[in-house]
């Protein structure tokens, strides 16, 4: 029924959400320990490379507007090479959800719970993702609607109060890196956004009211999204200066500590924390919502709900065992993380949209 679908405005939250994630604390600090002070460049040429994939999504979507990216594997590959595809993309989230939970866990540990273990930090947290997971896309769609108040309100009184101490030179000289530099860290950008929102796939248009709109709302996610990471980077650079913001582990929250406007406007960084734990419960929660969809639609389960609970546990497991320290994350994630995106968030859109050209061209002469 309709009513059990997605509005294009629940979408295009989840959409930005998804995209922000993590990134909003750790893009600044990677793309910069890369390219230093070039690094709020690099996201508008990332965001630019991303553009055709969003649309090649789009397009996905526009030709199978019932169907999940699953089912249209299938459609598209055949059932067995399709029950391979869905395969991977099923190990896209399983395989580097590992880095997510791991840097969040570690921003926990070191600046909210330093006391509490971190087992009992990462099961009460799973706990409730395993809840939004098993309740449903929809329900996960108007807590995002919902929730958008509590993102934009800090983020706003960021911007604001920050912007009256940029500085210019911190972002000045351009182009001193290398050239294989820069290009990592263009790659690493379109990795973790466009490649990544493939698996919005997932439930995207099967699950949405109205497929023009929600199309449309994908696009404005995305950007909108895109628009934040690259205000951020800038910011940091234009703020703390490349050098102090590599240095930090998480600049956005050093970012926000300097905030103060007398006594009125102080521990900004407290709200910025809600907006980080916006972003990253939606995302992780998608996550598991993903792999518990892969799993059902290789089993062809009527319902894969009950998957999330195992999955859960599995997601408790992995950041504490995936890495020993946060040097090995760091590596991961710029490294086979990457990589993973790219190859089933990248390249499995390009096979998908130019087999299923040649089929509906085939088809399209047949009936002519």
């Amino acid at each position: 029924m309709i009513r059990d679908k997605l509005t294009a405005n629940q979408f295009r939250f989840l959409v930005l959400f998804s995209t922000c994630s993590t990134s909003l604390l750790s893009l600044p600090l990677i793309i910069g320990t890369m390219v230093g002070r070039d690094a709020w460049w690099i996201v508008l040429i990332g965001t630019v490379l991303g553009l055709p994939f969003i649309w090649l999504f789009t397009t996905i979507a526009r030709w199978y507007p019932t169907k999940d990216i699953f089912e249209t594997s299938k459609v598209i590959f055949g059932k067995k090479m399709g029950t391979f595809i869905v395969l991977l993309i099923t190990a896209l989230p399983l395989f580097t959800v590992s880095t997510k939970l791991h840097y969040s866990l570690t921003f926990i540990d070191n600046h909210l719970l330093p006391e509490t273990p971190v087992v009992i930090v990462i099961s009460i947290c799973m706990s409730i993702v395993a809840m939004g997971a098993y309740l449903g896309i929809t329900t996960l769609g108007r807590t995002a609607e919902m929730l958008s108040i509590f993102f934009f309100i800090p983020l706003m009184t960021l911007f604001i109060f920050k912007v009256a101490d940029v500085s210019i030179e911190f972002v000045q000289p351009f182009f001193r890196g290398e050239e294989n530099q820069y290009l990592s860290a263009i790659m690493f950008y379109f990795a973790i956004t466009a490649c990544n929102n493939f698996l919005l796939l997932s439930f995207f248009p099967k699950h949405v009211q109205d497929t023009k709109k929600a199309a449309r709302a994908f696009w404005e996610g995305h950007l909108f999204a895109c628009l934040i990471l690259f205000l951020i980077t800038l910011l940091s650079i234009a703020v703390l200066g490349p050098e102090l913001m590599t240095s930090s582990y998480y600049p956005l929250f050093s970012l926000s500590q300097r905030v103060s406007f007398g006594d009125f406007a102080e521990r900004v960084e407290a709200l910025l924390t809600i907006i980080w734990f916006i972003t990253i419960y939606f995302k992780i929660t998608l996550y598991l919502y993903v792999v518990a969809r892969g799993i059902g639609n290789v089993f062809a389960l009527k319902d894969p709900s009950p998957l999330t609970v195992p999955l859960a546990l599995l997601f408790v497991f992995i950041p504490l065992q995936a890495f020993d320290d946060s040097a090995a994350d760091y590596e991961f994630y710029i490294g086979p993380a990457m990589w993973l995106s790219i190859g089933i968030g990248g390249l499995i859109p390009l096979l998908l949209f130019f087999i299923g050209t040649v089929k509906r061209k085939r088809k399209w002469i047949k009936e002519v």
